[in-house]
C-alpha cells in the first residue's frame, strides 16, 4: 500500500506539472500584455487615448440591442457626434499640429462629447434593451467628460494645483449634469432624478482623479513638457518643407 500511494502521488505530481506550467505561462502572457499596455498609455498621445474613448462609444452604440431600431434621426445625431469626436482627435494628433498649446483644439473633444450626452438625453429609448443597468452609464459618461474637460483645463493644474483643477472640472460638470436632468424631464419616457446627479458627480470625481494621475505619470499629459512637444512639431514641419 505505501508503494501504491507513493506511485499515485508521483503520478499526481506528474499530471499536475503540465497544468501548472500552462497556468504559469498564461499568467506570464497576461502580465506581459498588461505591462505593454501600461507602457503604451505612458507614452501615447492624449489625442489617441481620447480617440479610443470615442471609438469605444461608437462600438457600444452599435452593439446595444435595439438602439439601431430607433428612428434614423434619433440615432444619427449622437452617433454622428461620436464620429465627429473620433475624427477630430485623429486629426489633432498629427505630428505637425501644435494641438497641446492651442486651447480651442483642446476644448473641442469636451464640447463634442457634451453634445453627445445632450443628444442621448433627448432619446426616448423606448424598446431599447440595455445590457446593464442605466445607472452605470451616468458615472461612465461623466468620467469621460471629466477626462476630456480636464484635458482642456490641464494648464490650471500645472499653475494652481489639484484643488483649483478639481473645481474647474467639477463645477462646470455638475452644472451641466443639472441642466441635463432638467432636459430629460421634458423628454417623453424620460425623467430626472437627484440620484442621477449623484452618480454624475461620482463620475466627475473619478475622471478628474484620472487626469491628475496621468499628468504626474504620463509625460504627454504634463503641460511643462508641451514646449518640447511643440518644438518637435516645428522640426517635423520644417523637415517636411525642406527639399
Amino acid at each position: 500500500m505505501p508503494i501504491i500511494r507513493l506511485l499515485t502521488n508521483k503520478n499526481t505530481v506528474l499530471r499536475q506539472t503540465p497544468k501548472g506550467c500552462v497556468r504559469r505561462s498564461l499568467v506570464g502572457v497576461a502580465m506581459d500584455f498588461f505591462r505593454s499596455g501600461v507602457r503604451r498609455v505612458h507614452t501615447a498621445s492624449p489625442w489617441n487615448l481620447m480617440a479610443t474613448l470615442f471609438a469605444l462609444h461608437l462600438a457600444a452604440g452599435i452593439l446595444v440591442k435595439g438602439f439601431l431600431s430607433l428612428h434614423r434621426v434619433e440615432r444619427l445625431v449622437p452617433m454622428s457626434a461620436l464620429a465627429l469626436g473620433l475624427g477630430f482627435c485623429l486629426w489633432a494628433q498629427r505630428p505637425t499640429t501644435k494641438a497641446h498649446t492651442k486651447g480651442w483644439m483642446r476644448l473641442g473633444p469636451a464640447l463634442i462629447y457634451s453634445f453627445f450626452i445632450a443628444a442621448m438625453s433627448h432619446q426616448p429609448l423606448t424598446g431599447v434593451r440595455l445590457p446593464v443597468s442605466a445607472n452605470l452609464f451616468h458615472p461612465v459618461e461623466y468620467a469621460c467628460l471629466a477626462v476630456l474637460w480636464g484635458w482642456f483645463c490641464l494648464p490650471v493644474l500645472s499653475r494652481h494645483g489639484s484643488l483649483a483643477f478639481a473645481g474647474w472640472v467639477f463645477v462646470p460638470g455638475i452644472l451641466f449634469a443639472l441642466s441635463d436632468e432638467w432636459h430629460q424631464s421634458w423628454v417623453p419616457g424620460r425623467f430626472s432624478s437627484p440620484w442621477d446627479v449623484v452618480l454624475d458627480a461620482i463620475g466627475l470625481c473619478a475622471g478628474a482623479a484620472a487626469v491628475v494621475t496621468l499628468s504626474r505619470w504620463a509625460p504627454p499629459w504634463n503641460p511643462a513638457l508641451w514646449p518640447e512637444l511643440d518644438q518637435e512639431c516645428t522640426n517635423i514641419r520644417v523637415t517636411a518643407r525642406s527639399p
